[in-house]
């Protein structure tokens, strides 16, 4: 028998309705007790780890990340994003379906999940394609996708554009007891566009995405959602309309959940003169109203999750050789050059983000913005709701997946010291209040930060 004791820490369980200083009991990888401190009484062989000073949490859960696994191994592999999750904290990922070949067969996700059983480190949740080869025109055998582990359906990347197409994928995912995930862009108004359309796109010299390539599509696939049974998750929000948009809906009746990035509640659009073409996503970093409007939101209930949107690229793909030289760059900085401006266009739009996300939380936790326990349900319950996972809390019997924090340890994003393969981040030099000490997986210690015990 396997038994390992966290001892003394404040264990943050929402699901349960617990913060208070707990010890947790794990026997055979499943969690056997959660007792105030001292009264439990472990095994002889049990391992004790010493959390006095930190937080016992629900293994966090991040809803939306690109593993670029099969098909771009010079940005990631299963092997290396599944290790940068537990540096993150993260016990489990939902792995989205725009591989290469993408995976929309049951032999893709066979595959993405043998992968992961060879890696030390976070769960894979596979995520299906909704349309074969993400081309919207015909829709995917989910049921025989889910038979093969798949516990969530996205395009994500391309959006839905047959409105009746979508309504039937609502139906027959609804009725397997899954969610659908929704990229939500409308691509004549985003066509072309490099940034947010707003100061920093009139200064460059680049073309800008408006909030209504969000908001539109948001608006109708929502009007769709309110007369579906089948719940509806809409990914990285990234403006104040769309965050209205889904309160809206709510109170008409749709099952709607929705996520947020830490990119869009962290920063606004001004980083794209810093990092250039490494703050350059899809959808873009947006006004700082938008960024208080999205806090707000977390707030409020509104915004249900935290996601990631992790999205690992080398640096051909972000064009760093051909923009090298112009950012950083001053605030009276001229606008780029024709060629510069094509450059930063064609980047390929995402951020890394498993590394850093939980620091950035933390940073709404320690600003009064939410509470320790929001940030719990929005990192762990809520995800593995979504999901349907046996997660997201520690009562007697699941999963032992939890992360131990440090809510106040200080450190400085250092990109170099990534355990994904790629660099692309904002949040380089940033300093950071608040890490994972040490990930637990099914019971093993997979993670372990704590100083001299780096893995």
């Amino acid at each position: 028998m396997s038994a390992l004791l966290i001892r003394g820490g404040r264990v943050l369980d929402p699901a349960n309705g617990l913060d208070d200083t707990r010890d947790v009991l794990i026997l055979d990888g499943r969690i056997e007790a959660v007792a105030a401190p001292g009264t439990l009484t472990p095994p002889a062989n049990a391992t004790t780890l010493d959390a006095s000073r930190w937080w016992i949490v629900p293994g966090l859960v991040d809803p939306h990340v690109h593993l670029r696994d099969p098909g771009f191994p010079e940005k990631e592999t299963i092997a290396s994003g599944l290790r940068a999750a537990v540096a993150g904290g993260f016990t489990a990922v939902a792995a989205m379906a725009n591989t290469s070949p993408v995976n929309d067969t049951p032999e893709i996700t066979r595959y993405m999940l043998a992968r992961a059983r060879e890696v030390r480190a976070a769960r894979l949740v596979p995520v299906s394609a909704v349309t074969p080869g993400l081309r919207g025109t015909e829709l995917v055998d989910y049921e025989s996708m889910a038979q093969a582990g798949a516990r969530l359906f996205s395009d994500d990347g391309i959006p839905v554009d047959d409105q009746v197409l979508l309504r039937t994928a609502f139906d027959q995912i609804g009725r397997l007891g899954f969610a659908i995930s929704l990229h939500e862009e409308d691509r004549e108004l985003s066509a072309g566009g490099a940034v947010n359309a707003g100061e920093v796109s009139k200064r460059l010299g680049v073309k800008g995405v408006p909030p209504s390539a969000e908001t539109r599509r948001i608006r109708r696939d929502l009007a769709l959602a309110i007369g579906a049974e089948a719940p509806v998750h809409v990914a990285h929000l990234s403006c104040a309309e769309s965050a209205e948009l889904v309160r809206a809906a709510r109170r008409n009746g749709a099952n709607v959940t929705c996520e947020v990035a830490p990119h869009h509640f962290a920063l606004d659009e001004t980083a794209v003169l810093r990092f250039g073409p490494n703050a350059k996503m899809n959808p873009p970093m947006r006004s700082r109203e938008d960024v208080e409007a999205l806090r707000e939101a977390m707030s409020d209930g509104t915004i249900d999750m935290i996601a990631t949107d992790h999205a690992p690229h080398d640096p051909a793909s972000k064009n760093l050789e051909l923009l090298a030289g112009y950012f950083p760059v001053e605030s009276t900085a001229a606008r780029l050059s024709e060629e510069q401006a094509v450059a930063l266009t064609s980047a390929a739009n995402g951020v890394v983000g498993l590394e850093t996300s939980l620091g950035l939380a933390l940073g709404l936790v320690h600003g009064g913005i939410i509470t320790a326990e929001r940030m719990v349900e929005m990192m762990s319950l809520n995800p593995a709701k979504l999901l349907r996972l046996e997660a997201g809390n520690l009562s007697r019997r699941t999963p032992a997946d939890v992360t131990i924090v440090d809510p106040n340890i200080e450190w400085t994003v250092d990109p170099a010291k990534f355990l994904s393969k790629s660099r692309n981040t904002p949040f380089a030099g940033m300093r950071l209040r608040g890490r994972a000490m040490v990930t637990i997986v099914g019971g093993e210690v997979v993670y372990d930060g704590r100083p001299g015990m780096i893995s």
